[in-house]
């Protein structure tokens, strides 16, 4: 363990780090991080699941402290930070960090929510948000090994590195942060029984929420252990029977930033990170079947099913649901359905998910024809194998996909994603606006003003 008690190690870390001492490179990261955030929070903000939680929200009431996006109406800060949470995650399409934990629909709602509330310049969402990912992020990793699978990641590290976003915005003390520390380690959980469910976008709204409410109740005085996190009865005892790396966890902090080392992946799909490489695999191998037909192409025009006699996807594990997702939404985790949606229709898009996309009698036609080999390269490469009617076999493989850390995107192939999950919320001209101050985040001088364009009832 480090010579100072890691809750204070983070706690002082947390509260001494302003934006100037961030390096250009961690500037650079979050900024595209965020502008990635906004725009999936944006997106999410029509989808079917968002028009329950807006009408909640809204329904609960609250002071109008902040912009619920695309919804024309403000709540208090919290409330806002769980809606929006909610709105970010539900696509799946958010970044992913090393090892996955969804730190963005944990950490930037609140921090937004707080920054408007507050009329804080764009730098403080900066280094909020900044802190927020680190705080998480270590967490996790020291966690890993330790963490049961029945538990959501983002349900056990969300809330902290949500309070260290929201400590940085209300400028808490050190004192005040490990308060609110405390407060957020009591607000843990969250079930991977409910992957593939309406449920999996509550734990970051949740974590968002909570991790607001633990630093404005630790600023008003609110107390909690000061050693929540290492106490014999404490956070890593209860959630991690003990074994939390605390090196890790509180190690060598500034030394090197999450963001940066090990980075992060910008999913070019909307689902789960590791159906990421399959659905590249898959878009390739279409494009090999095509280039097989006689006359054809690879602008070919889509398969059908009966193009092919089987398909078999060589991967590391089957993926949580399996060869029969139950929805839409489910098929974001089915290996199968994500392979099918690529190869009958040559890209994969958030209107890949819904159910009438699901049960559509071409894509149940060839979902039949998909298997998945869970003994694929433990590289993490998927390979691709199609049958074909004359016997003949075409393969293809995805060992890093496009937007991967290790195969980044360009800002040009980034800014596609971003502007398609804009347009489907804000007009064009909004849409330009907002990637102009996001881009230039350091620049805005009231977190409100962005908020103002975002919290506007949505174009749908």
């Amino acid at each position: 363990m480090p010579a100072m008690p890691p809750t204070e190690a983070l706690a002082r870390f947390i509260a001494d780090t302003e934006y100037e001492a961030l390096p250009p490179a961690v500037v650079a990261a979050a900024k595209i991080a965020i502008l990635d955030g906004v725009a999936n929070v944006a997106a999410g903000s029509v989808q079917e699941l968002a028009d329950i939680i807006g009408r909640y929200v809204r329904d609960c009431g609250g002071a109008p402290q902040a912009s619920v996006v695309g919804w024309g109406y403000r709540t208090n800060a919290p409330a806002a930070a769980f809606a929006n949470g909610v709105f970010g995650h539900c696509l799946d399409y958010e970044i992913q960090g090393f090892p996955p934990t969804h730190g963005t629909s944990s950490c930037l709602p609140a921090a937004l929510a707080l920054a408007e509330q507050r009329h804080a310049p764009g730098r403080s969402v900066i280094a909020a948000y900044a802190l927020g990912w680190e705080i998480q992020g270590r967490l996790r990793a020291a966690s890993a090994p330790a963490t049961t699978p029945a538990y959501h990641p983002p349900g056990l590290v969300g809330p902290l590195g949500s309070a260290a976003s929201s400590a940085k915005v209300l400028g808490l003390d050190a004192a005040q942060t490990r308060m609110a520390l405390g407060i957020a380690a009591s607000r843990t959980g969250g079930l991977t029984a409910n992957t593939g469910t309406m449920v999996k976008s509550t734990h970051p709204g949740n974590a968002a929420r909570m991790g607001a409410e633990a630093a404005i109740l630790a600023g008003l005085g609110y107390t909690a252990s000061d050693a929540a996190l290492e106490s014999p009865n404490g956070y890593a005892a209860a959630l991690f029977q003990g074994n939390l790396d605390w090196d890790i966890a509180a190690g060598g902090l500034g030394d090197s930033w999450r963001l940066v080392d090990p980075g992060f992946d910008i999913k070019r799909f909307p689902a789960q990170v590791y159906m990421q490489n399959v659905i590249e695999a898959a878009l390739n191998l279409r494009q090999g079947i095509s280039e097989r037909s006689e006359g054809a192409g690879p602008t070919a025009a889509a398969l059908t099913a009966d193009a092919v006699e089987q398909v078999t996807i060589y991967r590391r594990g089957r993926g949580h649901s399996g060869p029969t997702p139950q929805s839409g939404l489910d098929g974001k985790f089915s290996a199968e359905y994500c392979a099918a949606a690529a190869l009958l229709d040559g890209q994969v898009g958030i209107d890949s998910f819904t159910d009438a996309r699901r049960f559509a009698p071409d894509l149940e036609a060839l979902l039949g024809k998909v298997r998945v080999e869970p003994d694929g390269p433990a590289s993490g490469a998927v390979r691709a194998v199609a049958l074909l009617p004359d016997g003949s076999e075409v393969s293809a493989e995805c060992q890093a996909f496009r937007g991967s850390a290790a195969n980044p995107m360009s800002r040009e192939e980034r800014l596609v994603k971003v502007r398609d999950c804009f347009r489907r919320a804000l007009s064009e001209a909004d849409t330009e606006r907002v990637i102009a101050m996001l881009e230039n985040l350091e620049e805005v001088a009231d977190v409100a003003e962005l908020m103002d364009v975002l919290g506007q009832e949505s174009v749908k």
